[in-house]
């Protein structure tokens, strides 16, 4: 399955409904295309943001 940016920005701000969808699809194989990675990554206020690990699976 290939995520969007959209989703993407949603689960790092820890926005309950996507990352209860993610949460839902985890066996299933995800991917990421380069651009909506580097649409995140723009979207980043700052170095330290960019570099916070993503959403905490435990």
């Amino acid at each position: 399955m290939l995520l969007d940016s959209d989703v993407m920005v949603d689960v790092l701000r820890s926005y309950a409904p996507a990352v209860a969808w993610l949460a839902s699809v985890r066996t299933t194989p995800l991917g990421l295309a380069g651009f909506a990675a580097m649409e995140v990554l723009q979207g980043c206020r700052n170095l330290t943001v960019q570099r916070r690990p993503p959403y905490n699976w435990a």
